[in-house]
């Protein structure tokens, strides 16, 4: 798809049947292929649209930094959801994914039926430590591009976020990888810099506006987002928080038969509202 001037690949999953509608965003170095299983089972109840995000995939990786601000990526998907003719939706995001999925409610509400985010934040609250987490986001922007995307892998899934993902089987753990690999060096890098943690700006207090559902979802293994989650469940007013057993950062991929339960059953529960 041609999105604002930027090709965009985009996999959709679209039955004659009217169902409602779920966004899938992934994270950092990976791509809508990393939903495939989640979608083989969600697309019998929902539409599925599942981007691959600016610099990831087979989505353009345009080498101006600024194409990347949040405030573009989210008005990319609003032009992807307006092409669908798609007028509301369910936004699921994966930790860089979520923090797009909250700047896309916090700057289109009026498109967001539901908010799903995994292992997910509203970015920092405080400006020196968006500073201090920029540095070390444009530090590693370059050595992605000075040292390549073989040498990033190797960095990247060894950091103690994605220890649990060791346990793994080792086919996943090879299918992961590659995804990584397959990246270009521009695109994580511009990345980093456009949309990286330090860049964007902070949602903490856009929480209290979400009026839809939102159900938080994190691995009991990975401290840092469980902590944060119970933090927005204080801003949230209309908010779940379910911890996964057994998982870390990536949930959906540690424990997937336990992930589809609760969203699934989370789902249902906020159509059937709708409908009274």
């Amino acid at each position: 798809m041609q999105i604002n001037g930027q090709k965009y690949h985009v996999s959709t999953f679209f039955s004659a049947e009217e169902k409602p509608v779920l966004l899938m965003l992934h994270g950092f170095t990976g791509t809508s292929g990393t939903y495939h299983d989640a979608i083989k089972s969600l697309k019998e109840h929902y539409n599925i649209v599942a981007p691959d995000l600016l610099g990831h995939g087979r989505t353009a990786s345009p080498d101006e930094q600024e194409r990347y601000l949040m405030e573009h990526t989210c008005e990319d998907l609003a032009e992807i959801l307006r092409q669908l003719e798609i007028q509301q939706c369910f936004v699921l995001g994966y930790s860089m994914g979520g923090r797009v999925a909250t700047g896309f409610a916090a700057s289109h509400p009026e498109k967001v039926q539901g908010l799903i985010l995994i292992s997910s934040s509203p970015g920092l609250l405080h400006e020196v430590d968006r500073e201090k987490r920029m540095l070390r986001d444009n530090q590693l922007a370059d050595r992605i591009e000075q040292n390549g995307i073989q040498a990033f892998v190797d960095y990247w899934e060894n950091l103690p976020l994605f220890t649990s993902q060791r346990n793994l089987p080792s086919d996943m753990q090879a299918k992961i990888r590659n995804e990584r690999l397959e990246q270009k060096p521009i695109g994580l890098a511009m990345s980093l810099r456009g949309i990286g943690t330090g860049k964007q700006a902070s949602y903490w207090d856009h929480l209290k506006n979400f009026t839809f559902p939102v159900l938080l979802i994190t691995g009991e293994l990975d401290a840092k987002f469980e902590n944060t989650a119970q933090e927005m469940l204080q801003h949230l007013p209309n908010a779940t928080h379910v911890t996964i057993k057994q998982a870390g950062h990536a949930a959906y991929l540690e424990q997937p038969t336990t992930f589809l339960s609760q969203i699934n059953n989370w789902l249902e529960v906020n159509l059937k509202e709708e409908e009274k």
